[in-house]
């Protein structure tokens, strides 16, 4: 099983997001963008694994002494531009100290399990399409839009990620309340 833990997002983010979607697909000339079921943030990329018990365990202890907080959408952003565009994201704000400490959390829970650590730092951030191909112009103007969506965090999720056909489907396996 191919397994991730994200924040899910509600309905009036996810439609948000897709709003800037759509702005990012109008000004680009390529990629391949993400399905709005599918948007949510990710804290931890598990990848194959059939460790459900062992990776709930963990998403109990790291949610342990963590109160409910709030996110919103940031600005447009691009991540890891290359010669084939760059990954289109929204950057994600809010009350970045509890997300921290529970993102640290889980990292440790995960480790203490036998799951590997995150290699790359925790840039909370929303996935709009990747290989977007943009002109510095485009990129400036989305870099201006002011996304308006808010969020209370009550909890985590423990995704499936499988391919069916050309799309991935995210199957939530289990939440964990906080």
């Amino acid at each position: 099983m191919r397994l991730f833990i994200a924040i899910e997002l509600p309905a009036s983010f996810k439609n948000e997001v897709a709003r800037i979607q759509k702005e990012v697909k109008q000004l680009s000339s390529g990629g391949r963008f993400v399905p709005k079921e599918n948007f949510h943030i990710t804290l931890h990329f598990i990848g194959e694994s059939q460790n459900l018990v062992e990776a709930a365990e963990a998403m109990a202890e790291a949610v342990r002494g963590i109160r409910p907080f709030e996110l919103h959408l940031g600005k447009y952003s691009a991540l890891e531009k290359g010669s084939r565009g760059s990954t289109s994201v929204l950057k994600v704000l809010g009350d970045m100290e509890e997300l921290r400490a529970m993102y640290e959390s889980l990292e440790s829970a995960l480790s203490d399990r036998g799951f590997s650590r995150e290699r790359k730092q925790f840039t909370p951030h929303i996935t709009l399409g990747r290989s977007v191909e943009l002109d510095d112009i485009s990129a400036g103007e989305l870099e201006r839009l002011s996304p308006n969506a808010s969020m209370q965090v009550r909890g985590i999720t423990l995704f499936e990620s499988v391919r069916e056909g050309s799309r991935m489907v995210y199957t939530p396996l289990h939440r964990e309340r906080f």
